[in-house]
């Protein structure tokens, strides 16, 4: 069994793969990864382009204990708590509008974007419960947030996501 921070190292570079993937389809380019430095996650380049992405995750409240403790060899598991839940994709939303903004105002990526622009900003959305009523909710929410503008920090936006065993991503409506 891999330690709790290898497990998050992995999962990091799985969901950014996916939205590497994606975006390389969706643009038509070819960016790989070219460094991982500590900030940002990766720097990516496509022949003499060069841009930056960066990656977090909205969890639904409990999940992500649930998830890592349950793979993690030197953490005890923590179940998520059981019994009725209500409002899971409302909470969902909550925590991708929350992390997006909290990207978007972090300071240290001033340098980052002098250098290469804005980047690419990949949230891995994490619910037992996630399915279009989620994306639907997000959407929702940022409109009562007055849908912020994050186009000066992160060019694209990508929501990732598992399906059909593997690691995805989508370019979000809202970038």
């Amino acid at each position: 069994m891999a330690t709790r921070r290898e497990i998050k190292s992995q999962h990091e570079n799985a969901v950014i793969d996916a939205a590497l993937r994606a975006h390389n389809q969706r643009m038509g380019t070819s960016f790989v990864v070219e460094s991982q430095p500590v900030r940002p996650d990766a720097i990516l380049v496509d022949g003499k382009t060069q841009t930056w992405i960066e990656h977090t995750d909205a969890f639904y409240p409990g999940w992500a204990e649930d998830l890592t403790s349950y793979a993690a060899s030197d953490k005890p598991h923590r179940s998520m708590r059981t019994g009725l839940h209500s409002d899971m994709d409302e909470k969902v939303a909550d925590a991708f509008c929350k992390i997006a903004l909290k990207k978007f105002e972090h300071k240290p990526y001033r340098s980052v974007i002098e250098q290469f622009g804005p980047g690419i900003l990949v949230v891995g959305l994490e619910s037992p419960w996630l399915d279009e009523e989620t994306i639907k909710a997000i959407n929702r929410r940022w409109a009562e947030l007055g849908s912020p503008d994050l186009s000066s920090v992160f060019r694209w936006v990508y929501l990732g996501y598992r399906s059909d065993g593997r690691n995805q991503a989508d370019l979000w409506a809202g970038t």
